[in-house]
């Protein structure tokens, strides 16, 4: 998987991620990164070497899963956009002649809840 240096990540997300293992480089380790806002937590996992990227989202208070996307053949990760309010990655999934899938997030949801608020 291409994906972005560990520290662009950091940036991205905003956050030092629990890594399973420290000893391992960060491509041969998994990393889990968490946002959160009012409402939602929001958990990032990267497995570079495996290429594998899951998004769960899961009720602050309750814990209870909203939503889980959990791509096990991701062969490229790229930052969009990396601003205050709002960030924007790319995830290229999946590889063939005929097609491929390519997602973007956009995250950063602790700075869209205050963001809203500026401009009630």
């Amino acid at each position: 998987m291409e994906i972005p240096e560990e520290l662009d990540l950091i940036s991205f997300f905003e956050y030092i991620p629990k890594r399973k293992d420290e000893t391992d480089i960060f491509y041969y380790d998994t990393s889990t990164f968490i946002l959160e806002n009012d409402k939602e937590l929001f958990e990032v996992i990267l497995s570079p070497f495996y290429n594998e990227f899951t998004l769960n989202v899961k009720d602050k208070h309750t814990k209870e899963t909203l939503s889980c996307l959990e791509l096990l053949s991701v062969r490229k990760i790229e930052i969009v956009e990396d601003k205050k309010h709002f960030s924007k990655i790319r995830l290229f999934h999946g590889e063939s002649d005929r097609y491929e899938n390519i997602i973007e997030l956009t995250l950063k949801p602790n700075y869209k809840a205050s963001f809203r608020e500026q401009y009630r």
